[in-house]
């Protein structure tokens, strides 16, 4: 873990002689837009690496396979609508979630609310919310 070799990122669990590869990173939030491409893109999404994820359309079907440079390696089948259905609910979670930032940052740190949003939002790949809107509050109170 944590060296400069070609094992960077990657975590080893160990137990006796048997040993698991977990990945350590994996795609990250403002790259959740790439799972569209496996929808309706090229048809294909890498989710990460080590192992080599990979999210491949086929017809009405998004394949998951944990490591696409093993044979064998396990795979989960998912209708594309049941993807879109839990990416739609993701995006709407996630936005959510930056409402809530914006009004805790209006309340706790008024003086630089609008920053803090801000930054947040764009980090998460969202437009930043009125913050006098999502706090409750008088525009002037978080100006």
């Amino acid at each position: 873990m944590g060296s400069d070799d070609d094992t960077a990122g990657e975590e080893q669990q160990a137990s006796g002689e048997d040993s698991a590869e977990l990945p350590s990173c994996c795609n990250v939030l403002e790259e959740r837009g790439d799972w569209l491409d496996a929808l309706g893109g090229d048809g294909r999404a890498s989710y990460g690496h080590t192992p080599s994820p990979l999210a491949e359309r086929h017809g009405d079907v998004i394949r998951l396979t944990v490591d696409a440079d093993r044979d064998g390696s396990p795979v989960i089948e998912l209708p594309t609508d049941e993807l879109r259905r839990l990416l739609t609910g993701a995006e709407h979670k996630l936005a959510g979630f930056v409402r809530l930032a914006a009004a805790w940052a209006a309340r706790q740190l008024p003086g630089c609310a609008a920053q803090v949003t801000s930054a947040l939002a764009r980090a998460l790949l969202f437009p930043a919310p009125d913050l006098a809107h999502a706090s409750g509050l008088p525009p002037s109170a978080v100006d």
